[in-house]
């Protein structure tokens, strides 16, 4: 079972460290960090991957200054100081995990070529794609299943999978004929989804006209705009009560409903039961978090508050 807490000092989140497993994942997380979060200067044995989902910082890594917006990672060598370049001027939002590749590299050996070829500090603007593989880790560190050792390395795989495939040359190619306004608008709804989306809106990204938009997606997705929208509030709304401490109101705000009252009226729709009855029927399976009050925010080298 791996250590899992929630440090003080942030707003809500967890650090999780599975111990001796041969996944190679060393520590990862979840944090959302309050204004004047500041981390300071550090180093890691291995690879660390830092997805920012919401807000901006600065970072400073190996000399180089590094800034971080909605959707961008930020990936580190083995061996590279980098730090937090000032303290934040407001919340954000960000996962992290640090891992040992060699273990993945004997899993997976073809991506041992993406890896070894990249430079020691990475930073890419259009990352949004890892949030599902980094949402599928957090969910092995935070849930009682069966096979656990099994699902922590097959979702260390799949990250390192998705980043090395965010990092090759050349635009990925779709596998299925769908037509492109509807590939586009997916993709806008999927990393998107806590913007208030109009059907007016959605179709001037791909030029066509709102009603003729909404009939496509119908045709090839069985659900118009809107609700597909809803269904990744949803996920992700549901991701966020196993695994945050947040507050049923901010979680509604953070994946993009007006208020808590309309997260639990769309998840009673979605998934017949209520936010909080869903939370607690999770916490009766997900293993026991250390006391916060036994964990400070920079008991791990890269978590330290201002």
């Amino acid at each position: 079972m791996p250590g899992v807490w929630r440090p003080t000092g942030l707003r809500a989140g967890f650090h999780a460290e599975p111990g001796a497993t041969g996944s190679g994942l060393r520590h990862a997380g979840e944090q959302w960090a309050p204004a004047r979060f500041l981390i300071k200067p550090h180093t890691h044995p291995v690879w660390e991957l830092y997805l920012q989902l919401r807000g901006v910082s600065r970072w400073s890594a190996g000399g180089q200054p590094v800034t971080l917006g909605p959707g961008h990672l930020f990936a580190v060598a083995p061996g590279v100081e980098h730090h937090m370049a000032e303290e934040s001027t407001a919340n954000h939002h960000f996962y992290f995990a640090g891992i040992d590749l060699a273990p993945v590299f004997a899993r997976q050996p073809a991506l041992a070529r993406r890896w070894s070829g990249l430079p020691p500090v990475v930073h890419r603007a259009d990352a949004a794609a890892l949030a599902d593989p980094f949402h599928q880790l957090m969910r092995e560190l935070t849930a009682k299943r069966a096979y656990p050792e099994e699902g922590l390395a097959l979702a260390v795989d799949r990250l390192a999978l998705e980043a090395a495939r965010l990092l090759e040359p050349g635009a990925a190619t779709p596998e299925l004929a769908t037509h492109p306004a509807v590939t586009r608008v997916r993709a806008l709804l999927d990393r998107g989804y806590e913007r208030h989306w109009t059907l007016r809106e959605l179709a001037g990204q791909v030029g066509l006209a709102p009603t003729y938009l909404a009939g496509l997606f119908v045709r090839e997705l069985g659900v118009p705009p809107h609700r597909y929208l809803n269904e990744c509030r949803i996920r992700r709304a549901a991701q966020l009560l196993r695994t945050s401490d947040l507050p049923v109101t901010a979680i509604g705000i953070e994946v993009g409903f007006g208020s808590g009252q309309h997260l639990a009226r769309v998840f009673r729709q979605l998934t017949g039961t209520s936010p909080r009855e869903y939370r607690a029927a999770g916490r009766e399976r997900a293993p026991a978090a250390e006391p916060s009050s036994t964990k400070e925010s920079h008991d791990h080298p890269d978590r330290a508050t201002g």
